[in-house]
């Protein structure tokens, strides 16, 4: 990641690849709100600490002269769109398959944060703190989200 135009494109990615995993985590705590309360929590839980991710990524791109991005990617949208329809054919009591396909969506974060981010030295500073912030944000929930699984 060499030029300012490079960083500018990957950073708004990012965003809005992090915006998906916020709308990702409103969606699976009012799926699972019923059934169990504990796990909505934790999901609101990711999903605000997520929140405060992006607005520091937020932060960062208006820093290089560029707007903040509030939206999703078109992924994201067909494929929360997906699980809608995939939640009205099975049981709303498996829970565990919505903390599956968090996780699933976290690993995929961290993977596409490693693969653009590892070479940062085009990025300054406070970016590369925002960027490895949000990695360990997601790392973190990876973590708590397996350790749902193995207490169910």
């Amino acid at each position: 990641m060499s030029t300012k135009s490079t960083v500018k494109r990957e950073l708004e990615r990012l965003v809005i690849h992090a915006n998906d995993s916020v709308k990702g985590y409103e969606k699976a705590a009012e799926r699972v709100q019923n059934e169990d309360a504990n796990l909505a929590l934790c999901f609101r839980e990711i999903e605000s600490n997520r929140r405060e991710r992006v607005a520091a990524l937020n932060s960062r791109l208006e820093c290089i002269g560029e707007e903040e991005k509030d939206r999703g990617s078109l992924e994201g949208t067909t494929h929360r769109a997906l699980i809608s329809v995939k939640d009205l054919f099975t049981s709303s009591q498996n829970t565990d398959a919505v903390v599956d396909e968090a996780i699933r969506g976290e690993e995929k974060l961290i993977d596409y944060i490693q693969d653009t981010f590892d070479d940062v030295e085009a990025l300054d500073g406070e970016t590369t703190r925002a960027i490895h912030d949000l990695k360990h944000c997601v790392q973190g929930a990876i973590d708590r989200l397996r350790l749902k699984i193995k207490a169910a």
